[in-house]
């Protein structure tokens, strides 16, 4: 998923932006922001430095004129000169009392993206964490590049012309530049309709309007996206840092053959917690827009395409997540001595304790929902003969995952601990639905505005999410317990496909196990077991 900026946004000065295109010649100067009274008749000014991407050698080409006072600190907001204003009418854009975006027309959206008096890092990786759900690619990008091309108000003075293209016709194609880069490295979906057709547009625009004028810039742009092209996935993959060695891994006797009680309860949550990490870490934040996970190819109501084809892997997770309920379930019931069920009980209350100690929140909530379906949890004479010290850690495991309260124990858990961790995703998808069937995605009452609120919450719990994705486990994998463990999966619920027969066959083996007791028969059984009779 990559990661999120919370930067704050920043008035008339954009020196602290991080704009550098990667390249030489490509970062805004820092000296100092302009200073001008505004008055068409009577105007006191200083320029500030911009480099000029075009100078293959970087040094930045400055423009000044003379000035009767200069000064490093942003003009205040109403003496900002006319010609600096935005071009977007005010009814297009529509803010909270402190400032945010609230609802907007897309026009107004891709100014204040690249606005060039104003750097909001938090606002722009908002826009291009959940665009795909308001607006398709080509759509955006037609928009950027009327940006780019901005022409000044008829009428300027010569020196008001120097001083429009300093502050806002060098800044604005600067920061579209800086959006164009950062879309190609980290948002760019080859399944998503749109975006291979944004990707064409895109070249041709490097390639001919933008290398007219930052040629620089324009040369870097086509690499990345010639780049982008032959790339499987990603452009930049996480590369593991770890300062200390992996603990050894905790082997059977024999790793050719495999039996669950064989295996230590410790090393098989860390083998599935490699395996669960694997896929967590593979979900982009395109997966978690407009409900994608539950919409299946040809829906009506599955915009952009955004189906459970683009959301593979929330899909594979919860297949995962399927199977590791149905395995622990099964094993279980497969057991036809109660001293030999308990055992197993006794296993799985260990191995997902070790997940929660691993932080392994998803596969905890897998086990646990073995251990606590009907099924399982009626089995009284099994759950007797399991160790109190076992049925402790389990009820403290179930206290942490209880889901009154919207799962607070869980979340502040999550929270208070220290990566790496697998969230159980579920929550996540929960929030997400939430947020999309509970809020409109225009504006009520002026469907011209997209309502961008939503989609900051919506990025919220997306960057909530990716927190997550930064830190890799320190684990060693051992491929044969692995590959034992997904074999073993497969073989139970083959592609995540419909669990309503196991269910049906579980619930008919727990009743062959222990049949259901009168009371009368309940008590002549422990009476019998205690030795009484």
């Amino acid at each position: 998923l990559g990661s999120a900026s919370s930067r704050t946004p920043t008035r008339s000065g954009y020196a602290d932006e991080p704009v550098s295109a990667g390249g030489p010649g490509l970062a805004m100067n820092g000296t100092g922001a302009l200073s001008i009274m505004s008055s068409r008749s009577s105007t006191t000014h200083s320029t500030k430095a911009v480099s000029n991407p075009n100078n293959a050698g970087g040094a930045g080409a400055t423009a000044s004129t003379a000035a009767a006072s200069s000064s490093l600190s942003p003009a205040p907001q109403d003496q900002v000169p006319w010609y600096l204003s935005y071009d977007s009418a005010p009814e297009d854009l529509l803010l909270t009392n402190d400032g945010q975006v609230k609802g907007s027309t897309l026009p107004a959206l891709v100014e204040r993206l690249v606005a060039h008096d104003v750097s909001d890092p938090n606002f722009v990786s908002t826009f291009l964490l959940t665009y795909h759900s308001f607006a398709m690619t080509p759509e955006l990008f037609e928009n950027l590049f009327r940006r780019f091309l901005i022409l000044p108000p008829p009428g300027l003075l010569e020196h008001e012309l120097v001083d429009w293209t300093e502050r806002k016709l060098k800044p604005v194609r600067l920061r579209v530049y800086n959006l164009f880069k950062t879309w190609l490295e980290q948002h760019y979906v080859e399944q998503v309709d749109g975006d291979p057709l944004g990707l064409e547009m895109l070249r041709e625009f490097a390639c001919t309007t933008m290398a007219e004028h930052m040629s620089n810039a324009a040369e870097q742009l086509v690499r990345l996206i010639d780049k982008r092209r032959a790339s499987q996935g990603g452009l930049r993959k996480m590369v593991p840092n770890m300062p200390h060695a992996a603990p050894a891994p905790i082997l059977p006797r024999s790793l050719s053959r495999l039996r669950l009680l064989d295996i230590s309860p410790q090393e098989l949550a860390r083998q599935f917690t490699l395996i669960d990490s694997n896929l967590f870490n593979k979900v982009r934040p395109i997966e978690c827009l407009k409900t994608a996970w539950s919409r299946k190819p040809g829906d009506p109501k599955a915009f952009n395409g955004l189906n459970t084809e683009i959301a593979v892997n929330v899909k594979a997770m919860s297949t995962l997540s399927t199977q590791t309920t149905l395995w622990v379930t099964a094993n279980i019931l497969l057991e036809h001595e109660i001293k030999r069920r308990a055992a197993v009980v006794k296993f799985f209350i260990s191995f997902a304790e070790h997940c929660r100690m691993l932080n392994n929140f998803n596969t905890l909530m897998s086990v646990l929902g073995a251990l606590t379906s009907v099924p399982v949890e009626r089995l009284t004479r099994t759950w007797q003969a399991v160790q109190q010290k076992s049925l402790s850690t389990y009820n403290q495991l179930k206290q942490i995952m209880r889901t009154d309260r919207n799962f607070a124990e869980y979340r502040d858990s999550l929270h208070s601990c220290n990566p790496p961790a697998i969230p159980f995703v579920g929550v996540y998808l929960q929030d997400l639905t939430f947020i999309e069937d509970g809020n409109d995605d225009v504006i009520h009452g002026s469907p011209r505005l997209i309502n961008f609120a939503k989609r900051q919450r919506t990025a919220g719990t997306i960057r909530d999410l990716q927190q997550f994705q930064n830190v890799p486990y320190n684990l060693t994998p051992v491929a044969e317990i692995q590959d034992w463990l997904l074999k073993r999966l497969e073989e139970l619920c083959p592609h995540g496909q419909s669990s309503d027969r196991l269910v049906e066959e579980f619930w008919k083996m727990s009743t062959t196990l222990e049949p259901k007791e009168k009371d009368s028969e309940r008590v002549l059984r422990l009476l019998k077991e205690s030795g009484f009779l």
